[in-house]
């Protein structure tokens, strides 16, 4: 499942099936990341540090360079997916204990509709990214930001690494539209209620989302694990 990207969505939140009522996804600012780690820094000592590490720190360009990386992050938008469906803390965590569902969506065509996003995978480790700098690099005003943005924007402590997250970044946040073929597949929770199963099933009973197919998550049988079948749509159509 190289190909495919997954968000895990809770049917509790106000967003809940809002990629398929308004076939738009939502790039939320670094400041609304569970996280607080995420993406967060002081905007003039991170970039006098990464300056003094270079040996080329000093008031005017510090105050400077601050300014703009902070306009820069202040726009940025970011989409967060994970790798994989069968994660059992992601359905704890971001699907509501089980209850809500899984979106797989086609990675190649949701980029296609998305010409402005870049896509990537996040790091997992101990250091703090501005660490990571090459000693080597020579820092200029010009690739200073990206040095420290992307860096800041694609990686997370250690213990996330559970997550498998790959992220879609834009130079702005809030709604993307995206095409209808980018969504490819629905996984029902364990706990999935019928209630909410039935407002997928009236979801997907549209034309545009008769490509989608329908899987249910199970427990594995002597194992901690999670396995999925497919469900025959026209059952779940006939209980509406």
């Amino acid at each position: 499942m190289k190909n495919v990207l997954f968000r895990y969505s809770d049917p509790e939140k106000n967003h809940f099936l809002s990629e398929f009522k308004n076939q738009q996804i939502h790039f939320s600012t670094p400041e609304q990341f569970n996280d607080p780690f995420d993406c967060q820094m002081e905007y003039e000592r991170t970039v006098n540090e990464v300056l003094s590490q270079k040996g080329v720190a000093n008031k005017a360009s510090t105050d400077i360079l601050s300014k703009q990386l902070k306009k820069k992050l202040t726009n940025i938008g970011i989409c967060c997916f994970c790798r994989a469906k069968k994660n059992q803390l992601m359905w704890s965590h971001y699907a509501n204990s089980h209850k809500g569902i899984c979106i797989g969506f086609n990675r190649n065509v949701l980029l296609s509709a998305l010409p402005n996003v870049s896509v990537e995978d996040v790091i997992y480790q101990s250091k703090h990214p501005l660490h990571s700098i090459p000693d080597c690099m020579k820092l200029n005003s010009g690739n200073l930001l990206e040095a420290v943005i992307t860096p800041l924007l694609t990686t997370k402590y250690s213990y996330w690494r559970y997550e498998r997250e790959t992220r879609l970044i834009s130079q702005e946040f809030g709604l993307k539209d995206i095409s209808a073929q980018s969504i490819q597949s629905v996984s029902f929770g364990l706990k999935t209620s019928e209630q909410d199963k039935a407002k997928v099933y009236d979801m997907l009973s549209l034309p545009q989302w008769k490509h989608v197919l329908i899987f249910q998550a199970k427990k594995a049988e002597h194992r901690f694990a999670l396995e999925f079948s497919r469900i025959d749509k026209r059952k779940g159509f006939a209980c509406l």
